[in-house]
């Protein structure tokens, strides 16, 4: 049921501008109140749905059909939604039957036969053959599985195959609820977790045998947690909030790996042939990096430098190529339609994994100047960087693994890269569970606006709220002007810690990036236990005299703003860079972020680390409210003096 918190809005409808309240007062009279088990709203319509599509066409589709109703989902796809389905032919479904030893769908259970027609389902979304690129979809089906896409051209004409097997025959078949692409084979998505299917992936042997040597194999068995339970927050799915966003809640806690490979012609190619040619080539990058651990021999030691190696190659999150740093640069509702994203193009964006290898971070950048994406470690000064091979996306039930085009370690080179250079993370990226559970990179819809995202407190590993924090996330919404278009977005009377990622030694100013406004709170900060400097308060806007923003252009004497920088950084604050900046213009100026002032950054400090290591960022609220969290920046002294305004 969708439910308006009204109570909520009078409270705060002075500072929203009449778009939001016309907005709000359509959700009052014209939202339905029935729903299906999975959330939709149905709406009085005319016209052929996917259910009723189907149904009309017994002589291609009698046996999904069939299995719509037997699985229970026939009503889904007659009520309104958008949908992308794909949707097997009889023939299909008699080989599919086949293949399994079976002889119809009477010889499936119903969990089974909901599955497989979830596993041609996706929801909220609408893919035509426009969309298709390849390698894996960016948003999972409604069983929860991801769908790979190949394009190749045939006699001229181009053809579409999924998961390797399954032809597109007929395509971008219109319906009232959706897009219906006819398939000729049935899908069946691995069951296999990544840890077996690199096991059957003879290309890459040899990495397999130093996975399973150095014990780091077992990091790469789970699925899901099986104890988690969303509990009474399961309420608030499928409400409408406020400010016209969707509430969803978790339905389950996934986990995910990434793995990134070499393949065994790539170790020959480097005199790399057995796993003791391995341990001597890993031995030379990381006893130079890790001395004093020179001479641990155990394998199975996290110190040992073929076990740093190997563990320098896995993630604990599912990033297919897409959500490498492409899903992060592109995010705008209509992107695919308008190229209308929150990243603004005038300079690379970077995305810092951190791998399984202790305090260590991999970079994941763009690069305007060849209009690339997912370099890996660049090196500027030589070029020389990672790049995936066309082997990539290979999907497992728990994670997916990428071939790489040359060695990758975490050596002095790359060390010096990153500790040299203005880092900037946003804060999403601290947590891999947004990833692993199809959160972070976005459902932007027609339908909705954005989705605000509500936690248990246990759902996460790095952040640990108090009783009285509510932890919450917006995903890219066009109207914000954030980072990425996404904001992690804590409330109540808040206290917690989150645990970042490794920083490189170094001394670094470190900033936070945040959106003030007049329901935010008043917190205290600190870093590593320390507090950084008075509370914060979030309420109070950058034309503040305790702030002194001026929009660069509209004082003639310093035209650029950066007379204004200067006065802004006396008092512990700074403009959001000129990197990105809001599309839809419903609260901000529109443009970029540096113009606005209701984006800023506060100083927390200047840091010196000795050691690479992670650090523990800790807000208590001082007075009740939001506390918006968008980014941290880390930037080495020798940077600020010539820094950009990006």
């Amino acid at each position: 049921m969708y439910r308006v918190p009204f109570i909520v809005v009078q409270d705060r409808i002075k500072s929203y501008p009449i778009k939001v309240l016309s907005f709000l007062l359509v959700c009052l009279f014209t939202f339905s109140c029935d729903s299906d088990d999975v959330g939709d709203t149905y709406y009085t319509f005319t016209g052929e749905t996917i259910g009723e599509y189907v149904s009309n066409r017994p002589e291609i589709y009698s046996e999904f059909t069939q299995l719509l109703e037997k699985s229970k989902v026939m009503g889904l796809m007659k009520a309104y939604g958008e949908y992308t389905c794909f949707i097997p032919d009889n023939e299909a479904m008699y080989d599919f039957y086949q293949s399994k030893g079976k002889n119809s769908l009477e010889d499936f259970t119903d969990e089974e036969l909901k599955k497989i027609a979830y596993d041609h389902i996706i929801k909220g979304f609408l893919y035509e053959s426009v969309n298709f690129v390849d390698g894996l979809l960016p948003n999972v089906t409604m069983s929860g599985s991801y769908l790979s896409m190949s394009t190749s051209t045939q006699d001229g004409k181009l053809t579409y195959e999924i998961n390797s097997s399954s032809s597109i025959t007929s395509k971008d078949i219109e319906v009232h609820n959706g897009i219906i692409h006819r398939i000729d084979k049935t899908f069946m998505p691995t069951e296999s977790t990544l840890v077996e299917v690199l096991a059957n992936d003879p290309k890459f042997s040899l990495f397999t045998e130093a996975l399973n040597e150095t014990g780091l194999i077992e990091k790469l068995v789970l699925i899901r947690d099986e104890n988690y339970d969303p509990g009474s927050l399961m309420e608030m799915d499928g409400d409408i909030n406020w400010i016209g966003s969707i509430i969803r809640v978790p339905k389950e806690r996934r986990y995910g790996f990434t793995a990134f490979v070499e393949s065994n012609e790539t170790y020959a190619a480097n005199n790399i042939n057995n796993l003791d040619d391995l341990k001597k080539f890993a031995s030379d990058v990381y006893d130079k990096m890790y001395p004093d651990d020179a001479n641990i021999t155990d394998i199975t030691d996290e110190k040992n430098s073929l076990n740093r190696f190997i563990a320098y190659h896995l993630v604990n999150k599912k990033l297919p190529k897409r959500l490498l740093i492409e899903a992060y640069d592109n995010t705008g509702r209509d992107y695919q339609s308008t190229g209308e994203s929150h990243s603004i193009k005038t300079t690379d964006m970077c995305e810092y994994i951190e791998p399984m290898c202790p305090n260590t971070l991999i970079e994941v950048r763009t690069w305007r100047f060849n209009n690339e994406y997912n370099l890996i470690n660049m090196i500027e000064e030589t070029g020389n960087a990672i790049r995936l091979t066309d082997d990539f996306d290979n999907d497992a039930v728990n994670g997916v693994y990428h071939e790489i085009d040359n060695i990758l370690v975490y050596s002095g080179d790359v060390e010096r890269m990153l500790s040299s250079k203005r880092l900037r993370m946003d804060a999403a990226s601290f947590f891999p569970e947004f990833t692993n559970n199809n959160i972070r990179i976005g459902h932007a819809s027609p339908n909705y606006i954005s989705q605000q995202w509500f936690f248990t407190r246990d759902y996460f590993d790095r952040v640990k709220p108090s009783k009285t924090t509510t932890f919450g996330y917006y995903d890219p919404d066009d109207r914000f002007c954030d980072y990425q278009g996404d904001e992690v977005l804590l409330e109540g009377l808040y206290d917690f810690e989150i645990i970042t990622p490794p920083v490189p030694p170094g001394t670094y100013e470190i900033r936070f990036g945040y959106v003030p406004n007049g329901n935010r709170g008043v917190a205290q900060l600190f870093w590593d236990g320390i507090p950084t400097g008075i509370p914060l308060d979030l309420t109070i806007l950058a034309n503040n005299p305790q702030i002194g923003y001026v929009r660069p252009g509209t004082d003639a004497r310093d035209p650029e703003g950066f007379e204004n920088d200067k006065a802004m950084r006396n008092r512990g604050y700074m403009k959001a860079p000129a990197c990105f900046g809001t599309i839809d213009p419903v609260w901000f100026n529109g443009g970029a972020a540096r113009g606005e002032e209701g984006a800023l950054r506060r100083i927390l400090g200047i840091y010196t680390f000795q050691e690479a290591t992670n650090h523990t960022f800790t807000v208590t609220g001082v007075k009740t409210g939001q506390f918006m969290f968008d980014y941290l920046e880390f930037v080495p002294l020798e940077v600020i003096e010539f820094e950009d305004i990006y």
